[in-house]
């Protein structure tokens, strides 16, 4: 719940702050009130290199929907609405299909339909194509089909990216409904055109924010376990207060499941691994140490139940059943796993290195006991 609004707090004051500043814009500097209309151009330059370097397809093409305002210069409610339409129904169905990359035949598909959409508005509002029952009123009210009907295209997509996101948590789907919401004042609160290029360059503000993001994300953010990876540990590291525990985890017998069943079951396993230790290591922190082994870092205060958590992993760990295709017998089987642990507990004046290394000891030891238990590295005593 904490990390999904987390994934929504830096959008959401990128809103808010756009919103506030195009009510004062006015206020500006006379030479920024001067290269107001070309923020969006230079974000946007910005978005789309960062984009290219990242290999973020999607944004690509957000980029470049997002321009089309700005470049085509609509101003007429009808087409302010169609824009707005296909720009949130885009941004749901891109929330929804994997990243493919920057530039190649996945990004042209994508492209050419979102132009298709695009063209196909044209045409209907330049009356080359007319359906005659869509501009009647429905039945006595005010309201035509054609803007029921868009609409309705409108809520769909800011429902389906709701769910995707609260489902899930990805910061694109986050981004994604922010920037929905921001089309929307944008296109229906804006009343001038300093307001309308200081709330797009907000636009691709937010799209840039996402994409550190995401370069954060893939340098410090295992890909297969979706925990912190070894970078991330290393700077944990260094900033350890003087009393902290560092435990490692290994699944016992890795490289025979590995043998058995193949490296993409095995892949399961480490993530039903990492899922256990995620859910169950709070007050601790987990990190990916590297193939099979995993490090939890206590750095609370009390740490007298970190024996305790420790043993509830294990016992996690061992009692969760994994579904894998087992290629003997041709058909999916649930299997098991245990994990050994080993801990240490840092005295006044110990390195980070030495209590990792006193841990990875412990681990050996629980290993040569029998494997699927916790061992606890004994400690030093400061002369």
């Amino acid at each position: 719940m904490v990390e999904r609004l987390q994934s929504l707090l830096i959008p959401f004051l990128i809103l808010l702050a756009s919103v506030y500043a195009s009510l004062y814009v006015g206020t500006l500097p006379p030479l920024w009130f001067a290269l107001l209309p070309f923020f969006p151009f230079i974000l946007s330059i910005i978005a789309l290199l960062l984009s290219w370097h990242f290999n973020k397809g999607r944004v690509l093409i957000l980029v470049c929907l997002l321009l089309i305002p700005k470049l085509h210069g609509a101003s007429d409610d009808a087409s302010m609405t169609a824009y707005l339409v296909v720009s949130c129904f885009c941004i749901a169905l891109l929330s929804f299909v994997r990243e493919r990359g920057f530039f190649n035949r996945f990004v042209i598909n994508r492209l050419l339909f979102v132009g298709m959409l695009l063209g196909w508005c044209y045409a209907v509002e330049s009356h080359w194509v007319s359906f005659g029952f869509l501009d009647q009123a429905i039945f006595h009210f005010e309201t035509t089909w054609s803007s029921f009907l868009l609409w309705l295209i409108l809520c769909f997509s800011i429902v389906l990216v709701f769910v995707g996101w609260w489902s899930t948590g990805d910061n694109f789907q986050a981004s994604g409904l922010i920037s929905i919401v921001s089309l929307i004042v944008l296109t229906h609160f804006s009343v001038s055109q300093s307001q309308f290029d200081a709330l797009l360059s907000a636009q691709f503000l937010l799209w840039i924010w996402f994409l550190l993001m995401e370069s954060h994300r893939m340098a410090y953010l295992d890909d297969l376990t979706q925990l912190p990876g070894r970078r991330a540990l290393n700077e944990k590291l260094v900033g350890l207060p003087k009393k902290y525990a560092l435990a490692m985890v290994d699944v016992d017998h890795f490289k025979k499941f590995n043998d058995t069943y193949g490296h993409d079951m095995g892949d399961i396993v480490l993530k039903n691994v990492a899922a256990q230790l995620k859910r169950c290591s709070h007050p601790g922190k987990a990190f990916r140490y590297g193939g099979e082994e995993f490090t939890i870092v206590f750095r609370h205060n009390r740490l007298e139940g970190v024996a305790d958590i420790l043993e509830d992993i294990r016992s996690h760990i061992e009692q969760a059943e994994v579904s894998v295709f087992d290629p003997k017998k041709k058909k999916e089987v649930s299997v098991t796993v245990t994990a050994s642990i080993g801990v240490a507990f840092a005295t006044q004046g110990d390195l980070p290195d030495e209590v990792l290394k006193r841990a990875d000891e412990a681990l050996y030891q629980a290993k040569r006991k029998g494997r699927n238990r916790v061992a606890q590295a004994p400690t030093l005593k400061k002369i």
